[in-house]
């Protein structure tokens, strides 16, 4: 995205953040956004999510300790030990890890710019950001983007 000239604040296989636009390389397609339009922006930490199979995963233990219950001599001893190994595991595996957000509005829009769980590489797009809209700006308190 960047052209000869273009100042560039940060460059990844993620993100790329320069004078003139901040681009996140999302799948299916990049979002692009001009830096000049960019305003109010900010950092958040957002919440752990559940996982969009987490549902199904949960219906196929249920279904596992019926048929456990049915099938076993003492059911109840190999259900109680089924629930008390998979309940935890399938908790962690049920949940995303934290995301760290930028976000800000876009033509008046509120818009999600960039999301990574990796700390290091959030605050180093997030400072990128930071640099591109003070050297764009006369005007200081319209990026109160804060560390996460």
């Amino acid at each position: 995205m960047s052209t000869r000239g273009t100042r560039t604040y940060y460059s990844g296989s993620d993100a790329e953040v320069t004078e003139a636009h901040f681009v996140w390389h999302t799948t299916p397609r990049s979002l692009t956004f001009a830096i000049a339009d960019l305003r109010h922006a900010g950092s958040v930490r957002a919440p752990a999510r559940i996982r969009p199979y987490a549902p199904h995963l949960a219906a196929g233990t249920l279904l596992a300790v019926a048929a456990g219950w049915t099938l076993l001599a003492n059911p109840k001893l190999y259900v109680i030990g089924l629930l008390a190994l998979t309940g935890p595991l399938l908790a962690l595996l049920w949940r995303r890890p934290r995301r760290w957000e930028l976000h800000a509005q876009y033509h008046g829009t509120p818009v999600l710019l960039y999301s990574s769980s990796d700390a290091r590489t959030f605050n180093q797009v997030r400072r990128a950001l930071c640099r591109a809209l003070e050297n764009g700006r006369h005007t200081p308190g319209d990026f109160p983007l804060t560390p996460a």
